[in-house]
């Protein structure tokens, strides 16, 4: 079995959020995938363009790139935030916007919320800018009513939760490999 590098992205910062959780649930949910760089995202000073070169790059932020650059896809767990992701989450993404980390690369977005909606207006938000990122994006999870769902650490113990994460990764997993197969033929035909 492959084991796939995948940028982790979680746009809560609470140790005991349900989005961490998730993200969490993710990583065991796939023994195939291996989550990086989520621990650097609240490192991440707040995005400014004048670091935005070699010289002045923050360490986080060259870190961070260097897990994107490296990584072979991409978990995007985000709470929404006035029915759009978080500052966390857009921080995170405008980091990589100039490094090309994400192109090309399957990308899973997650949420999950105490509401109805699951944090699904957050995703609504996040699809331009991945699009124009050049991310390849898979079917999205969400979850609703997440309290009666976890337990106090945010850790997910409802049955339908974990099939919908299960499902969710081996289709991370078919996209990454599908488009592992799609890049060693490209490199073959040059």
């Amino acid at each position: 079995m492959a084991t796939w590098k995948v940028l982790g992205i979680c746009g809560s910062l609470r140790q005991k959020s349900y989005n961490s959780g998730l993200l969490r649930l993710a990583g065991r949910s796939s023994p195939g995938i291996c989550v990086v760089g989520d621990e650097l995202v609240g490192r991440l000073p707040l995005f400014n363009p004048d670091l935005d070169d070699g010289e002045d790059l923050p360490a986080a932020a060259a870190e961070f790139r260097s897990c994107a650059d490296e990584s072979e896809g991409v978990i995007i767990v985000s709470p929404e935030y006035a029915h759009g992701p978080s500052g966390v989450t857009k921080n995170a993404m405008d980091w990589l916007i100039g490094s090309g980390g994400l192109a090309g690369k399957p990308t899973l977005l997650m949420s999950a919320s105490p509401g109805q909606a699951g944090g699904m207006r957050g995703h609504l938000a996040l699809i331009p800018t991945l699009t124009l990122m050049g991310s390849i994006l898979v079917d999205s999870v969400t979850v609703s009513g997440a309290p009666a769902r976890a337990d106090a650490q945010g850790d997910f113990y409802d049955p339908t939760v974990l099939e919908r994460v299960r499902l969710s990764m081996e289709e991370l997993t078919t996209a990454l490999s599908y488009s592992h197969q799609k890049k060693e033929k490209s490199l073959l035909s040059d």
